[in-house]
């Protein structure tokens, strides 16, 4: 049931706003609603109804006979039918009064009538009557409350089965109708999770579609905005490495000295950044380009943690699974390499870096923690962006742009994986990176 649009013969109202479309659907709901109710409430079945006549037949009979004692007065007669909201109709031989429309024959009412006493109570199309015979006349009444409130004992339960289909078919319009909401809401989480390449296929023909359309157009922007900013960053850092090629070739001609290796420090740290510049575009493409291969996990770590001084402050914490990992060896190795590097720079405290590797659901999940100074709240959802780092960390590094985690992030994500830190000031961070691994 589509509410924006109503079509009648030779007319067409306009799409109708949102509130409007809502408003329309709660008012129509709770009228039927309510009105289904109240019959469900009140109705009652045909068994029912004959139980109720026959407790009370002596009095209608008594009520009824009255009625056609002597002389009919059709005025009287009709001032009483209006007073209980019913119709009645009396045959006295060949004269006939009536409150109404006509009303069944006297042979028609006794068909499958059935005998309460005085009274007979039958069912003629789909109303029903109570009638008898008195001072040589037949007197039949019907009410019409009675015909909105009897039904066939199979029928009574009628209004609660469809207070059921209005609801039903509320849910699906409601449904259908924030369904939209859904798909900008479930936009705008994949764009913020970086799937720029995401598109909303169906648009409804009213405001919300203007809003999913806006969302596929915003994704398109930052799409290419993104790209000429990689395009940028990739064209500066292969136009950096051929003078920084020649520096070194012109620096190997110095006289070795102090200043000839501090130039050397400063070039190779160039270089360094140059590297990530390049890697960071390359992993652009995620797992595309990575040379998956099977390790034994307990030797990936064990090279990891050597290449470390043996006076740092590391500590490995419970057993490295037994298990074969499926990763490219120098990435992995530079991502696990770099969160221990980060984490004792900032190792603030004197207890060592922990690094925790457990396995479960089929996951190999590996931490990092340290008990440094902590990472702002307001930094944390901007960490693992390209040239970022914390302003506020006394102790951070200036050696690097900021690169670092980001390519790490990458890199866990290339992997199929996650990467993400919970930090509180004063009080460290932990860095998290969850592995898929086979059952």
């Amino acid at each position: 049931m589509n509410l924006s649009k109503i079509n009648f013969p030779n007319m067409r109202l306009p799409n109708l706003n949102l509130y409007t479309r809502f408003f329309l659907l709660f008012s129509i709901n709770t009228i039927l609603l309510v009105t289904l109710i109240i019959l469900g409430s009140f109705s009652i079945s045909e068994n029912e109804a004959e139980k109720i006549v026959s407790d009370r037949h002596e009095a209608l009979y008594d009520m009824m006979a009255k009625l056609v004692q002597g002389p009919i007065d059709i005025e009287s007669l009709k001032a009483e039918a209006k007073k209980n909201r019913v119709s009645i109709q009396i045959n006295r031989g060949e004269e006939t009064w009536r409150t109404g429309s006509t009303l069944p024959s006297s042979s028609e009412l006794m068909t499958n009538a059935v005998a309460l006493g005085k009274l007979y109570f039958t069912k003629v199309g789909s109303k029903y009557f109570i009638f008898t015979t008195s001072n040589n006349s037949t007197i039949a009444v019907t009410s019409q409350i009675a015909n909105l409130i009897v039904y066939p004992n199979w029928l009574v339960l009628w209004p609660w089965l469809g207070v059921l289909m209005v609801l039903f078919i509320s849910y699906k319009t409601l449904n259908s109708q924030l369904t939209p909401i859904r798909n900008a809401i479930h936009s705008a989480s994949q764009i913020s999770q970086g799937d720029l390449k995401y598109r909303i296929k169906s648009h409804p023909n009213n405001e919300l579609g203007n809003l999913t359309k806006g969302l596929n157009k915003m994704a398109e922007n930052l799409e290419e905005l993104f790209a000429s900013k990689n395009e940028l960053l990739l064209s500066v850092s292969h136009e950096l490495r051929s003078p920084m090629a020649r520096m070194k070739v012109l620096l190997a001609f110095l006289e070795k000295g102090e200043i000839e290796s501090k130039l050397n420090r400063e070039i190779n740290k160039m270089d360094a950044i140059v590297e990530q510049l390049l890697e960071s575009e390359r992993l652009r493409d995620s797992h595309k380009l990575l040379n998956l291969e099977s390790y034994f996990f307990p030797n990936v770590m064990d090279d990891i943690m050597t290449s470390f001084d043996r006076n740092e402050s590391i500590q490995l914490e419970s057993n490295i699974p037994e298990i074969v990992v499926n990763i490219d060896l120098g990435r992995f190795k530079f991502l696990i390499r770099n969160l221990i590097e980060n984490a004792l720079k900032h190792n603030i405290n004197s207890r060592p870096v922990i690094v925790t590797c457990q396995e479960g659901n089929n996951e190999l999940a590996i931490t990092i923690r340290d008990f440094g100074s902590g990472i702002d709240p307001e930094f944390l959802p901007r960490l693992f962006e390209p040239f970022s780092q914390a302003e506020h960390v006394e102790n951070r590094s200036n050696n690097g742009v900021g690169l670092g985690l980001f390519l790490c992030k990458r890199i866990a994500i290339a992997h199929g994986g996650e990467l993400f830190v919970n930090s509180e000031l004063n009080k460290g961070s932990e860095f998290t990176f969850r592995l898929p691994v086979a059952a």
